[in-house]
């Protein structure tokens, strides 16, 4: 018979939404295929809902493990050029998955001496930062394999894991008395709507080099400013000057908020499923804003959230895991801020790593800021059809200009 349990609305949601996310490592080196096998089958016995799946009833979604099955694991071959390989692995990093067979995939992208591995991801069941430290217990594994040792990530915890709305309850970290929720009600909600269509991602980036990631974050500190307010800023002006209204223009922009390590103690990938919270930060945008201005009312919104147990409380609420219109916003910046270096065994080397969402809603912009190995990244990401060619060629590039502009600022002061 297989575990199943019904989801927590914070997970329904997304489980409603249907969205995965991406999470890849850009190495040097020959990946061995059967060790990498080895090493993620042992992942998926330390963390059983790898190999879940996600069914629905009339009482909601509920996730399911069938005795023995394994989620899927690609291996493709280029031809051995850089071109092939990054077309490969681009449309490996934009596939999602089909929740009702699997909740993870794992793709090896094979070139000459150098390999994507690719960890797809559905948000049910994991958030952005446990995405990240998934990839890199699954490095571990590998690297432990390689050397002849038992992987370190290969016995499953005692408890399975948990929904948000639980572990918050148990850890009495939301303030405040807990407003009444029939989440039953929310549940079978969410379970009789029909799902929104996937939409095909377009992803662009923005990348600095080191020095001018140094640059900028030694500016920023100078003012006490974080790099999750400046970029904020920088991908809401950027996206509004792409628009022809003259005035100042309501935006709204949205940041995600990691609260595994805002509980005590710090809540774990193995005990819990996805983590997250959200708070949506409303500004008005002037052409030419400054994006240190727009920035600084966004951070000011998201840490007064933080700081009021507002964004804990959110879920316990759980209003915005209804089937009802979201809170409509413009973009939404995630912040997975600096990856620390990824475990590598003698002759690997990771030169890279990228994550963005594999879906979106209409009309929404994506923006994922991370740092891996000094330089800074801004993945964008938006629906096929909401801007054209040019359009986000636009966005690229003066969301790329401000960034620098910050770097050419502080080198002139």
């Amino acid at each position: 018979m297989p575990w199943q349990r019904h989801l927590d609305p914070s997970e329904a949601y997304h489980a409603f939404v249907d969205w995965s996310g991406s999470y890849s490592i850009e190495v040097a080196g020959s990946i061995d295929s059967d060790l990498l096998v080895g090493a993620f089958e042992a992942l998926c016995d330390a963390v059983p809902l790898l190999s879940g799946s996600l069914g629905r009833d009339e009482h909601g979604f509920f996730f399911r493990i069938p005795p023995g099955r394994r989620p899927e694991i690609r291996v493709r071959d280029t031809d051995g050029t850089a071109q092939h390989q990054e077309a490969v692995y681009l449309e490996e990093m934009g596939s999602p998955l089909d929740s009702t067979r699997e909740l993870c995939r794992l793709v090896l992208v094979r070139g000459d001496r150098r390999g994507h591995l690719i960890l797809v991801l559905h948000h049910s069941m994991i958030d952005g930062r446990g995405g990240v430290t998934l990839l890199e217990k699954l490095c571990r594994n590998y690297t432990a394999l390689s050397r002849g040792e038992q992987p370190p990530y290969a016995t499953p915890p005692a408890v399975p894991q948990a929904s948000a709305e639980t572990l918050l309850k148990e850890r009495g970290a939301a303030r405040g008395a807990e407003p009444a929720v029939d989440r039953a009600a929310l549940r079978a909600a969410l379970a009789a709507a029909p799902s929104p269509a996937h939409l095909t991602v377009v992803p662009e980036r923005v990348r600095l080099d080191q020095r001018h990631t140094a640059g900028l974050i030694e500016s920023l500190r100078a003012e006490g400013f974080s790099v999750h307010g400046f970029v904020a800023g920088v991908a809401t002006v950027a996206l509004r000057e792409g628009r022809p209204q003259g005035g100042a223009l309501d935006m709204v922009c949205g940041c995600p908020v990691d609260l595994r390590n805002r509980v005590e103690p710090p809540v774990t990938v193995e005990e819990s499923t996805n983590f997250v919270s959200g708070v949506e930060a409303s500004v008005a945008v002037p052409r030419h804003a400054d994006p240190m201005e727009i920035g600084r009312v966004v951070k000011e919104r998201l840490d007064k959230a933080i700081d009021s147990g507002e964004a804990e409380h959110a879920i316990l609420q759980a209003g915005q895991f209804t089937a009802a219109t979201p809170v409509s916003v413009d973009l939404v910046v995630t912040n997975l801020g600096p990856i620390p270096p990824f475990t590598t065994p003698d002759g690997l080397r990771v030169t890279d790593f990228r994550g963005y969402t594999t879906t979106t809603m209409p009309g929404l912009l994506l923006f994922v800021v991370t740092s891996y190995d000094g330089r800074l990244s801004v993945e964008l990401t938006s629906p096929h059809d909401l801007l054209s060619g040019p359009e986000r060629e636009a966005l690229k590039r003066r969301a790329a200009e401000l960034l620098s502009a910050r770097n050419a600022n502080q080198e002139h002061a």
